[in-house]
């Protein structure tokens, strides 16, 4: 590199995450939270081989950011390949004068049934259905699912698009890479789900007015990583934390709650919760406790993705659009 460049140049270079834009968090006077980053430019270019995108194709790039990646695709495969979009339109004219003094014009406004290949530059927790809308009978989706209550639990996605354009089939992988969740609102940072902390005077007092059974499955179970991402898949809707010898559940949707210990199920609320991971780990230990990259996926014409073990069918899952 020349001498004469500016220093940032190295840290652009650099195969590194920068933080590139923060915002307030909502409901914490003075506090800001990360709400863009420029990606390693290795899980960019990672990425584009993982989807095998070539010239001829037409991609959509969801994370505008920086404009990093937009413009290295147009570069790939022409300014008439490539649309990107984001969720802050701050980012979305910052992206665009860059690009123009680039020399790169990309469109910003996706159309459906267009697009062979989208890769999000952000983590989901289901699959948006326009996504789905967006791409053409047989495109390919690239993105990183992740649970918005333990951003450590996820996967990669890659989904095929059904032949009638309204459902997608495909694989798990390890996530090669950890992207931030996707904002709800474009003025805020998003810090996600706060998992609450239970002491144990806590537990004490729920036990007095709580129902108690015993259980096989023991709270170690969400000791296996594979266990945890599949029980998340099947009941996305309750959250959990683990603590030593114990383990908890909360209903987002309604004021249920669980805890075991000691293969003891202490429950309150309007559902014992304790029962649908008894029901997901009876499915996965009959599977023989698969490890995720054996499992498929399908996602339905709402975005929601089931996860499929080793031995059932994709076609049924499909046909009744229900979970497993």
């Amino acid at each position: 590199m020349d001498a004469a460049q500016p220093d940032w140049l190295s840290t652009v270079y650099s195969n590194s995450v920068l933080v590139t834009q923060v915002k307030p968090i909502a409901g914490q006077s003075g506090a800001e939270g990360l709400t863009s980053s420029s990606s390693m430019p290795a899980l960019m270019a990672d990425m584009i081989e993982e989807l095998g995108i070539k010239p001829g194709m037409r991609v959509l790039e969801i994370g505008t950011g920086t404009g990093y990646n937009a413009a290295i695709l147009c570069h790939l495969l022409g300014d008439d390949a490539v649309t990107t979009l984001d969720i802050d339109q701050e980012l979305v004219a910052q992206a665009k004068d860059r690009l123009a003094g680039l020399g790169y014009q990309p469109s910003f406004d996706p159309q459906p049934a267009t697009y062979d290949r989208i890769l999000a530059t952000h983590a989901v927790a289901e699959i948006p259905a326009d996504w789905i809308r967006w791409s053409k009978p047989g495109g390919v989706i690239l993105t990183d699912l992740r649970s918005p209550a333990n951003s450590i639990l996820g996967a990669w996605a890659k989904l095929t698009v059904s032949d009638d354009g309204q459902t997608a089939t495909g694989v798990l992988m390890p996530a090669r890479g950890f992207f931030m969740s996707a904002r709800v609102t474009p003025e805020l940072a998003d810090i996600g789900e706060v998992m609450p902390e239970f002491t144990a005077d806590e537990h004490e007092r729920r036990a007095e007015s709580i129902e108690a059974r015993p259980t096989a499955v023991p709270a170690s179970v969400f000791d296996s990583e594979a266990f945890g991402l599949y029980f998340w898949r099947q009941s996305p809707e309750i959250s959990w934390w683990v603590g030593e010898g114990t383990a908890g559940l909360n209903g987002r949707r309604a004021e249920s709650w669980a805890y075991v210990e000691d293969l003891v199920v202490h429950y309150g609320g309007v559902e014992d919760l304790w029962v649908q991971v008894e029901r997901a780990f009876a499915a996965w230990a009959a599977a023989g406790k698969p490890e995720m990259p054996t499992w498929k996926v399908v996602v339905n014409a709402a975005g929601r993705l089931t996860v499929v073990l080793p031995g059932a069918a994709l076609t049924a899952v499909l046909e009744k659009g229900a979970v497993e």
